[in-house]
């Protein structure tokens, strides 16, 4: 057995759910290391280390200069199986109410930028997956979203799902039927035509309502295979643990070095580090945060990259003025990534902020919205503030746990967070200024659509604003990031409203090829 707590262990994990829930298949060939490393997002030696693992535990047979081979993995007890799957119950339930909150917005995005040309694909795809007799055909329900998503422009959207799809799958136990194997038997389930015209028409209802019941759908067969599980054996279950979001090295923050590199930041931002102070000398600070001297200096190094300090000969580091307009996104391969790191991160916040609004601004009774209101209003970085009560007011853990995690991700575009996050609540210009008490004013009056489409605003202003500087900087992948001022009405709703608007309003006209042609 190997640890989960090491990139191969978690890489080892993955690939062995993927092999327990059958897709995977025995007897199939595993993907090659390189292709492996680019898909999973981890160097070739974690690739191999995890391959290794999965060979001694019997799931993989290896071959030198030969792409492994996939094996059935070691016979366990029914119990075993059982108990691992009924311990995550709360987990899979919880990250499909988040994809079902999620998804749909993440599609829209993702559709607005695709042309006619491109759903052809998608369509072919489709009707494969029709035809398919198989009890895999979720298999491909799964590549069509990932395609689907990878139109973003932006590698968090597919990130994001991709580890959602594997906090939800389940592992086949012989003599149970598996749900997937359920849902697959009905042609109706494989058939997401409407989802794709949803998508080429921008009709946002169409593919907010698809989105909904795939997976109330799935719920309910995974809900029945559960109490199946559950009621042939009397198992005492112990506390299962909650989604987590494992990325890439390049997305990766929470290394010692990062996490003493976001200290230093805070540090900075909230005025404790005044400009052109110093910071004590490295053996100083590596026996403060209890580190080496060598991963002291790699959160200097990055903090240099991000330009919050410079380094002077003979005197040691020192806390930069913070001028934005001193930044040059393009100065190193290493500032261009983080620039586009942060603009990914501020771009996902603005989407998943909308329906994170719409649970946390239900929960708050009319004291609670005026003492949280008064507490951001009070609050020296208000738009900071502003994230860690979503994060916080999230009933879904998995919710909670994302909106953290992109908190995270915008420390790797530091400068930019100066327009975020101020050091004085004064140095905010009056435009932000103005959007974040439309986001208090509704907060407060319990208008919670309002409420919602104000938060995204906020968030969009400053995504606006660093799109804008690094267009001109010449960084064109930022183009693909702009999102509209205005969302559709559907995505702020609570679902009582939405249910209640009939289908043919926003639904796309079909045509005999089951294609969409666009409203003249």
């Amino acid at each position: 057995m190997f640890s989960k707590s090491t990139k191969p262990g978690q890489l080892a994990q993955t690939l062995r759910q993927e092999i327990q829930t059958g897709r995977l298949q025995p007897g199939q060939r595993l993907m090659s290391i390189n292709d492996l490393s680019q898909v999973y997002k981890v160097s070739v030696r974690t690739v191999r280390e995890a391959l290794a693992l999965l060979e001694q535990d019997g799931y993989l047979a290896c071959r030198s200069r030969r792409r492994a081979v996939i094996l059935t993995g070691p016979p366990q007890p029914e119990e075993t199986l059982i108990r691992a799957t009924l311990i995550q119950r709360g987990v899979v339930q919880d990250a499909y109410q988040t994809l079902r909150g999620l998804l749909p917005i993440l599609l829209w995005q993702s559709g607005r930028l695709m042309k006619e040309a491109d759903f052809d694909q998608f369509y072919r795809l489709n009707k494969k997956m029709i035809r398919f007799k198989g009890d895999h055909s979720w298999i491909l329900s799964a590549q069509l979203f990932h395609g689907l998503l990878n139109y973003s422009g932006n590698p968090l959207f597919d990130d994001l799902y991709q580890n959602l799809e594997q906090a939800c799958l389940l592992p086949v136990i012989p003599g149970y039927e598996h749900p997937y194997e359920t849902m697959a038997r009905h042609p109706q389930s494989r058939d997401f035509s409407t989802l794709l015209q949803g998508l080429q028409s921008q009709a946002p209802l169409a593919i907010l309502n698809r989105i909904r019941r795939m997976i109330d759908r799935t719920q309910s067969h995974v809900e029945v295979y559960m109490q199946q599980l559950s009621g042939h054996f009397d198992l005492p279950m112990e506390p299962a643990g909650i989604f987590q979001w494992h990325t890439g090295p390049e997305l990766n923050q929470n290394s010692k070095s990062r996490q003493i590199a976001r200290s230093l930041i805070q540090a900075i931002l909230s005025g404790e580090l005044p400009p052109n102070s110093f910071l004590p000398a490295e053996k100083t600070m590596a026996e403060q945060y209890g580190v080496s001297v060598d991963t002291l200096r790699r959160a200097l190094r990055y903090l240099r990259q991000l330009q919050f300090i410079r380094t002077l000969n003979g005197k040691g580091s020192q806390i930069c003025d913070p001028d934005l307009n001193c930044f040059d996104p393009l100065a190193s391969p290493a500032s261009k990534r983080n620039s586009l790191t942060y603009l990914c991160a501020l771009q996902l916040l603005c989407l998943i902020s909308v329906p994170a609004a719409l649970s946390a601004g239900k929960q708050l009774d009319f004291q609670q919205r005026k003492i949280t209101a008064a507490r951001i209003r009070q609050s020296p970085n208000p738009l900071g503030e502003l994230i860690d009560w979503l994060a916080a007011a999230q009933t879904s853990s998995s919710m909670s746990v994302i909106v953290n995690q992109i908190f995270q991700f915008l420390y790797a575009g530091g400068p930019y967070l100066y327009h975020a996050r101020k050091l004085p609540a004064a140095g905010l210009s009056p435009a932000y200024h103005s959007d974040l008490e439309q986001v208090l004013t509704a907060m407060e009056q319990g208008q919670i659509s309002e409420f919602a489409h104000a938060v995204y605003h906020s968030f969009q202003r400053l995504l606006d604003s660093s799109l804008d500087y690094l267009i001109q900087q010449g960084v064109g992948e930022a183009k693909r990031l702009r999102l509209p001022d205005v969302l559709p009405r559907v995505f702020l709703e609570e679902e009582s409203e939405s249910h209640s608007r009939s289908a043919e309003e926003s639904f796309p006209i079909s045509f005999p090829d089951g294609k969409i042609r666009r409203r003249s």
